[in-house]
């Protein structure tokens, strides 16, 4: 193989997946156009979801963002999994994951607020 496409392949590799990424970040914000859509899509932090319940839902990250056929706009995200965390917040509930495992997928209608939780 010529040593020019080895390395137009090298390159490709190296490149697709950020483009891809920034097309996938792209099409989030239309389907959730607010501030924090791209903060935790781009960043592992430590976040707060206010529900309508009034309790908050600690995530690290939202990893994506999808329709459902009825129009309802899910959250796939990585929960907090840090068990020291603070059991409350502001005398609301905070939800952590209750196992090592920490997938979760949020109904966004279900969400009234966004939010860091620690400082920078």
């Amino acid at each position: 193989m010529d040593d020019n496409v080895k390395k137009l392949e090298q390159d490709y590799e190296i490149e697709y997946p950020e483009l891809e990424r920034e097309y996938e970040i792209e099409k989030y914000i239309k389907l959730l156009p607010a501030w924090f859509t791209v903060r935790m899509l781009c960043d592992t932090w430590v976040f707060g979801l206010l529900m309508i319940t009034g309790d908050i839902i600690a995530i690290q990250c939202i990893n994506s963002i999808k329709q459902d056929a009825s129009g309802n706009i899910w959250l796939d995200a990585t929960l907090q999994d840090n068990h020291n965390f603070a059991q409350d917040v502001q005398s609301h509930k905070v939800f952590i994951a209750p196992t090592s495992r920490t997938d979760i997928s949020i109904n966004s209608s279900h969400v009234m607020a966004a939010f860091e939780l620690a400082d920078t």
